[in-house]
């Protein structure tokens, strides 16, 4: 068993339902309890602390996949990656980590499921809806502000998922943040962005 801690809020995610989906493709034989902590700053927390501890004490593997975010927002990559360095040694754990999207540049999930996306089937679909942000990020307020916001990565792609023609049974589960991974018309889970993911995991999971 291998209990991985991800930030998404819970397991009806869009988050926690493209890790699922991955791996059960590509490591359909291992057992994964996912353990969301609902954002970054909880990650250590007392109650996180304790299941890592007692997990890894009855022998269990533990993984943890966070975002590395960008220097806009604060962090990015270097900052990130120094920062767990720092608590897993101050903590005295022993627990691999990946940090997205591939363990080297800034960004978050969100960067690996956008790169995952079918745009070679969608081309339009993309072409049009960056027509739009750039388009709406141009119009400006009295003072030269934004006058409208643009949807963040995780809207284009909910965008994306709700454009598309599906049954109402299909569409059902978009609302429960099951974005149809594992659909080959809308998703690659084998593109090459989510190699390094892959291999971190092969590595890892038991």
């Amino acid at each position: 068993m291998t209990k991985i801690f991800i930030e998404a809020e819970d397991k009806t995610t869009p988050e926690c339902n493209f890790l699922k989906a991955f791996v059960d493709l590509h490591f359909p034989t291992k057992e994964v309890d996912f353990i969301c902590i609902g954002g970054i700053g909880n990650l250590f927390n007392e109650t996180n602390k304790n299941q890592i501890y007692q997990a890894q004490a009855i022998g269990e593997q533990v993984l943890i996949l966070i975002d590395a975010d960008t220097i806009a927002k604060g962090h990015g990559f270097v900052k990130r990656k120094a920062e767990m360095d720092n608590d897993i040694q101050t903590l005295k754990l022993s627990v691999p980590y990946f940090i997205y999207p591939n363990n080297n540049d800034d960004g978050d999930i969100e960067t690996l499921m956008e790169s995952a996306a079918r745009r070679d089937l969608h081309q339009v679909f993309f072409d049009c809806f960056e027509d739009y942000e750039k388009c709406v990020s141009g119009v400006k307020d009295e003072s030269g502000q934004p006058l409208y916001n643009t949807p963040n990565l995780k809207g284009k792609l909910h965008t994306y998922m709700n454009a598309q023609k599906l049954s109402n049974k299909l569409r059902r589960k978009l609302g429960t943040g099951n974005w149809l991974f594992d659909d080959t018309n809308y998703w690659d889970l084998n593109a090459v962005s989510l190699q390094p993911l892959k291999d971190f995991l092969a590595i890892n999971l038991k």
